[in-house]
């Protein structure tokens, strides 16, 4: 399977018309067709479904598009690592994270080296947490952003010094907004939108609540992956919804972010793969990183 021919296959997925997709590509349509037969011949499956009108992906067909974008990915950051791993760092830093404010000690740190190194670019990902680390365990990321907890096993990791508090974000004109803090009576019984991620662990509430909160007790009224999307929901007065503190999203207006009490608090990690040689300019990146962290670790014990 050549690389030439997984771009061929790629563009008539993306355009769903082998004519358009060769004009794209700028080869003739009998060259093209040909090119995909011979590759459905050699994997011994069927990748598009042809009609008068459209070519489109089988189920076959969707899976090796995945596959194939991510092989290309791949073969293109090779090569830009390969290219740009010189002293003038002019290659692409890749960072793959959830929401977070502490987004923000990552992006300042770009900035300090970008006003460096004029010709450094950053890739930016954002997803939840499950799909980011499949990012990195295929090597489409350089960096993924965490919060704890998290299974750092396989990774190397720095953890970044600033705590996050965990809350709820409500109307501001709700009763729960009127509160310093959300107890476990609260939860108990307030309408809420949980993390999709609580099943995986990010963080427990029986054991926050000394065991009087539990999924089982809490008024689940449905489950958001970021909270961008859930904001619109708690605007309606449906339900509130679990986040943790400093989101952007929540400046936009008629929202309050409440915090637990008692206080819960989350810690992020940058984590990377082990035995994976990185780029020049993903090195340097880490190094600021550790000098920086290491910095505000040392002003804290003072």
């Amino acid at each position: 399977m050549e690389l030439r021919t997984l771009s061929y296959f790629l563009a008539v997925a993306r355009e769903q018309n082998m004519t358009e997709a060769a004009n794209v590509l700028h080869v003739t349509q009998p060259t093209l067709s040909c090119q995909i037969a011979d590759l459905e011949e050699e994997l011994g499956k069927k990748l598009f479904t042809r009609t008068s009108r459209s070519t489109l992906l089988t189920e076959d067909g969707m899976h090796l598009r995945q596959r194939a974008e991510e092989i290309l990915a791949l073969v293109n950051q090779t090569e830009d690592e390969i290219k740009n791993d010189t002293i003038d760092l002019s290659g692409c830093i890749r960072v793959g994270a959830g929401e977070t404010h502490a987004m923000h000690i990552l992006a300042d740190l770009f900035a300090e080296l970008h006003s460096r190194y004029p010709r450094l670019s950053v890739e930016l990902f954002t997803g939840n947490a499950d799909i980011v680390e499949e990012k990195l365990a295929h090597g489409l990321i350089d960096f993924a952003l965490m919060i704890e907890p998290f299974n750092v096993e396989h990774y190397h990791f720095i953890r970044l010094p600033e705590e996050m508090r965990v809350g709820i974000v409500t109307r501001d004109d709700s009763e729960w907004a009127q509160k310093d803090g959300i107890t476990p009576e609260d939860l108990r019984e307030m309408p809420l939108l949980g993390s999709s991620r609580q099943a995986a662990n990010s963080f427990s509430l029986a054991q926050w609540s000394a065991g009087k909160v539990t999924a089982e007790t809490m008024h689940t009224v449905g489950r958001f992956d970021l909270i961008g999307n859930a904001s619109h929901f708690v605007r309606t007065g449906i339900a509130n919804a679990f986040s943790i503190d400093g989101l952007l999203q929540l400046d936009t207006g008629h929202l309050k972010f409440v915090p637990l009490q008692p206080a819960l608090t989350l810690r992020a990690v940058v984590v990377w793969k082990k035995y994976r040689l990185l780029s020049k300019s993903s090195s340097v990146f880490l190094e600021e990183l550790q000098k920086r962290v290491d910095g505000e670790t040392s002003t804290d014990k003072l």
